[in-house]
């Protein structure tokens, strides 16, 4: 279960996901006795929970910590795709979200597994994540092999030459409501034991699926289902029997056709995509200017501003397409302009920088922003 908020997100948005789907979920760990969940609670999401004083619910969040109902498992800080990103700016965004998860869950805050914000996966993560001590992944089924319905699902495997483990969710599973789905498989009275593995956004449990408790406790009630932590999921297994593969470039909405075509973060980055292109010509311009002045007086300033500009909402809600999920159009202009703000802020905020890499952020920035109007008002507006 991966819970997640854009940084910054919109006060009223924030609140009522975090009454409708947080304080439910947490409820849960007191209403079923041994449920097991492994969990990313975003660095993100963390730190606004923190600064809007949701302290009972981040109680609720360590208790169930604590007593091992929940395994939490790192991440990168501000949700980014990571595999677009340079390896300094990967292993930076993983150590923030250490961070902070250590400053509220404290020092046995360990984690073994990692989850790659969308599943987003390129080989340039693996090296990082087994230097920083991470033992597994999870990955979506398509990342297999890039087709779906080819990948045994039910066991853990090694990536090749790499001690880093990684399981693969049921996509079909995983796209319904979970419960539903499981209550439905529990109830056909199979006799043999099946191994099912799903990775969801925990916003879909109260938020999404109102009547998330009633659909929910018929398949903890009636002892035919039981549930674990990835990792004490992949220790029931010989390690010396894991077979070796090598994953693709993928993501957990990557269809077939963009894996073939070699586009497998189209969502993020489409070549075809002139507001997302240019989002990324900022981003890379704001990286290599707040970089090169480690020792400006604003760096501080100036890195965190970066670091929330990397999101991946800001390039996803540019990207105009109808979600594979939900089937509605990702498109927000409000979240392409404050990712875009975060970005030229970034730049703005040094006290060092020059004035033609300056007026080159500005400008791209202000182009970006007609763009997306452009897009808006003559795409999407309906009068």
């Amino acid at each position: 279960m991966h819970l997640y908020q854009p940084p910054k997100q919109n006060e009223f948005i924030f609140h009522k996901v975090a009454r409708e789907s947080y304080f439910e979920i947490a409820k849960f760990f007191d209403l079923y006795d041994g449920i097991k969940l492994t969990m990313n609670i975003s660095g993100s999401l963390l730190e606004q929970l923190v600064a809007y004083r949701y302290d009972k619910l981040l109680d609720d969040f360590r208790n169930a910590f604590s007593s091992g109902e929940i395994e939490l498992v790192g991440s990168a800080m501000y949700h980014p795709i990571l595999p677009l990103l340079p390896e300094g700016e990967i292993e930076r965004q993983i150590l923030l979200d250490r961070d902070i998860k250590r400053q509220i869950f404290g020092e046995n805050y360990n984690p073994r597994g990692f989850y790659l914000p969308e599943m987003a996966y390129g080989r340039k993560v693996v090296p990082i994540l087994e230097s920083l001590g991470f033992e597994w992944i999870i990955l979506d089924e398509i990342s297999f092999v890039g087709k779906l319905g080819e990948c045994d699902m039910t066991r853990p495997y090694n990536i090749k030459n790499s001690k880093l483990k990684v399981i693969f969710r049921n996509r079909d599973i995983s796209n319904s409501f979970v419960p539903d789905t499981i209550e439905k498989i529990s109830s056909e009275g199979s006799e043999k034991n099946i191994n099912i593995i799903t990775a969801t956004d925990g916003e879909l449990y109260g938020h999404r699926h109102l009547d998330f408790y009633d659909r929910t406790k018929t398949i903890f009630g009636d002892g035919n289902v039981k549930s674990l932590r990835v990792s004490d999921f992949i220790d029931s297994f010989d390690k010396n029997l894991f077979e070796e593969i090598e994953p693709v470039v993928s993501d957990w909405e990557s269809q077939e056709d963009e894996i073939a075509n070699k586009k497998p973060f189209s969502y993020w980055n489409d070549e075809g995509n002139e507001i997302q292109i240019k989002m990324w010509q900022l981003a890379g311009l704001a990286m290599e200017e707040v970089e090169k002045h480690t020792g400006d007086e604003n760096y501080k300033i100036a890195r965190e501003l970066l670091d929330k500009g990397l999101a991946s909402c800001h390039f996803w809600a540019a990207s105009g397409r109808t979600s594979f999920l939900w089937k509605d159009t990702i498109w927000n202009p409000d979240t392409i302009e404050k990712g875009v703000s975060f970005l030229v802020r970034s730049v703005r905020s040094l006290k060092e920088d020059g004035l033609e890499k300056r007026l080159e952020t500005e400008n791209l920035s202000l182009e970006i922003t007609g763009l997306i109007w452009k897009k808006h008002w003559g795409d999407f507006y309906k009068s």
